[in-house]
């Protein structure tokens, strides 16, 4: 190239940096490199790959499914999707419950156990009074298994209804299945997994700011 080498490797990083913190070093490298190139060419070409960066992120989304056994279906399954998500979790699990039954019991034990191996767990329910079967993993809260609970104080029929499953900020299934057999095994219910780092910063994000903004109270 007439004003030097581009190195490609170097330069896409140096645009996802610019898409994360808003800064146009791309722009000037590329202009550095290609001399014949407007300025207006060279934002075109960064929009282009940074509209393909984004198209690539969204497309990765699939369908997960709950229902009758005997349906044939060209999806996963809601149960196997849940249990492989937690069980390959490597640095963090985000989880949330509306419902809870004993059938989920094995799953509290590997995420207590997760916890226990340095794997940051956050795990958001709906009014703990009504979680008998959670009382266990109460036990084992602290620096990285944290439990926050929703209870209304003003509206009694409102509820954290969310059903959402995010690990290591990369992986997210969000599904209208609770954590209990008929809504892993027994309805009829859809989901949707996406693996975007995006999405699921977005997720933690919120959930987050449900926390400061004192929604959602750490149980200690």
């Amino acid at each position: 190239m007439p004003g030097g080498n581009l190195n490609k490797e170097i330069f896409l990083n140096t645009v996802k940096s610019d898409v994360a913190n808003g800064t146009t070093n791309a722009a000037s490298m590329l202009k550095r490199s290609c001399p014949e190139l407007s300025d207006a060419h060279c934002d075109d070409i960064i929009g282009t790959i940074t509209d393909a960066m984004n198209v690539s992120e969204a497309d990765k989304v699939s369908l997960v499914v709950t229902a009758p056994a005997s349906f044939p279906m060209n999806a996963r399954t809601t149960m196997n999707v849940v249990r492989s998500m937690i069980s390959e979790a490597e640095r963090s699990i985000l989880i949330t419950s509306y419902s809870l039954s004993t059938y989920f019991s094995d799953l509290l034990d590997i995420i207590i156990k997760k916890s226990q191996h340095g794997i940051f767990v956050k795990f958001f329910i709906n009014d703990k009074d009504n979680l008998p079967c959670f009382d266990e993993i109460f036990r084992y809260k602290g620096k990285f298994l944290k439990i926050y609970n929703y209870y209304p104080k003003n509206d009694k029929m409102t509820s954290l209804h969310a059903k959402v499953i995010s690990v290591d900020q990369k992986e997210t299934l969000i599904t209208s299945a609770n954590l209990t057999f008929h809504g892993q095994q027994g309805n009829i219910e859809l989901g949707t997994l996406i693996k975007s780092k995006a999405i699921a910063k977005q997720i933690d994000e919120i959930f987050t700011k449900l926390i400061f903004l004192k929604v959602f109270n750490e149980i200690k």
